[in-house]
């Protein structure tokens, strides 16, 4: 990975001054003078103007021209190198007499106009702006997703996270609380998954939720129950990577999962931990990066739940705490096993005529940063609630414990990335009772 000097194309003769002096990030050039760079007028300019193209570049998420008169960016960071490189690159000078106004609020800098010099402002934020809307759309393209941004948002808005579970999974009858839970996990990202298990008897409509997944969506890894048997992390018997190591930004749905051979759930807990692991074998001695989102699905230990469905669980408890939510399903009825056969007789739903808008809809949702504006109150409420499932579930084989200081944070922001929306009172609502739900299948 190239260093900050390497890339302003700093030579080796100036790179020994600058380090000499202590200067290796372009935060620390963006803030400098010629003079106090002391490498010349133009190569110093050339250095420091570079630096703070880089840092605006890299920073500048959303900009907003309202009537010619305010511009409002939106960025990553607000630090003094930050503010300095987007103020230099708009042309702004807010000293002396000025041509703008400046507040910051929040992330968001708000350039008010102050004389008539302010147009060139605009003529630059309108040109930055392109330049955006541009990277964007590429960027958006390589992820997959070539319909239009704001027609997918109004798409994921009208139909929201029930919405999305009721029609990816309108030929399963039955079974909300599987589907809520594999929804979430979907609306996860890769750096904070939310890992889900499903567990239930054979013809629990695992497969078919399994399947509906495979056919509808794309970029998935399915591992079958002869790679879960030969090690998901590392087949110690031929020292070969298992599949996991191979499916960063990825979704994987693992078959029998209650099959890892004992000595690969070690190498289990750390990749699905953190999406990092080494692996010390007779064979093999490498680290691994993954980070990918898991649906596992395992059979109870006996094929069949007894009365109490918690001994059923054939998974060690350290195992079972890396999945964010555990869900016991049913089986399907006559009735509901009837409509299914009718479902699938006609072929009809919108997933099946929309299936592309289904599939961008979450690629394009994976990059939406939900803020929090849900009341302390509540969030409070929520907190308490947590902390009284992981007292009550700390000693059981469902295994609730201080993991899930992540995923009471994950599971709500996936609910809200689903409608590109903040997680307000309503989303932390929802997280509350989907948790709880997901509980309560095992009472």
């Amino acid at each position: 990975m190239e260093d900050d000097l390497t890339l302003l194309g700093v030579v080796p003769s100036d790179r020994k001054k600058l380090e000499i002096m202590g200067i290796t990030t372009l935060e620390q050039i963006a803030l400098m003078s010629v003079s106090s760079l002391g490498m010349g007028s133009s190569k110093g300019m050339m250095l420091i103007q570079r630096a703070r193209n880089i840092l605006a570049n890299e920073n500048i998420l959303d900009i907003v021209i309202t009537n010619g008169d305010l511009i409002e960016i939106t960025s990553k960071k607000t630090d003094r190198a930050t503010i300095k490189s987007i103020l230099n690159v708009l042309d702004v000078y807010v000293v002396g007499w000025g041509n703008a106004a400046l507040t910051i609020e929040g992330n968001v800098l708000k350039l008010s106009r102050k004389s008539e010099a302010f147009s060139k402002v605009i003529s630059k934020g309108e040109g930055l702006r392109e330049i955006l809307e541009s990277k964007k759309i590429i960027e958006r393209e390589k992820s997959g997703i070539y319909l239009p941004e704001d027609e997918l948002k109004k798409f994921a808005k009208d139909r929201g996270f029930q919405g999305f579970w009721e029609n990816v999974f309108q030929e399963i009858h039955g079974n909300d609380i599987m589907k809520k839970v594999i929804s979430a996990s979907i609306f996860s990202t890769f750096k904070e998954p939310v890992h889900s298990l499903i567990i239930g008897e054979p013809g629990s409509s695992k497969t078919m939720a399994k399947e509906i997944i495979t056919e509808r969506f794309s970029d998935i890894i399915t591992i079958g129950a002869n790679t879960t048997r030969s090690g998901l992390v590392c087949n110690l018997g031929t020292g070969d990577l298992g599949a996991l190591p191979h499916a960063n930004k990825k979704l994987v749905l693992v078959d029998e999962f209650d099959k890892i051979p004992g000595e690969d759930i070690e190498y289990c807990y750390e990749l699905l931990s953190n999406g990092k692991c080494s692996v010390h074998s007779a064979k093999l001695h490498q680290s691994i990066e993954s980070n990918f989102i898991m649906i596992a699905f395992a059979n109870p230990k006996s094929q069949v739940f007894g009365t109490n469905a918690l001994k059923d669980i054939g998974l060690s408890p350290l195992l079972m705490s890396r999945c964010a939510l555990v869900v016991k399903v049913q089986n399907i009825g006559k009735e509901d096993r009837l409509n299914l056969f009718k479902k699938k007789f006609y072929g009809t739903g919108e997933l099946k005529e929309k299936h592309d808008y289904y599939d961008q809809w979450v690629k394009l949702a994976r990059r939406f940063e939900p803020t929090i504006t849900a009341s302390e109150k509540n969030v409070n409420k929520y907190l308490a609630i947590m902390n009284d499932i992981v007292e009550d579930h700390y000693n059981t084989t469902l295994r609730r414990d201080l993991r899930m200081s992540d995923y009471l944070r994950r599971i709500p922001l996936a609910i809200a990335r689903s409608s590109f929306t903040s997680v307000d009172n309503k989303v932390l609502s929802e997280a509350e009772t989907l948790i709880k739900e997901s509980i309560e299948t095992w009472m």
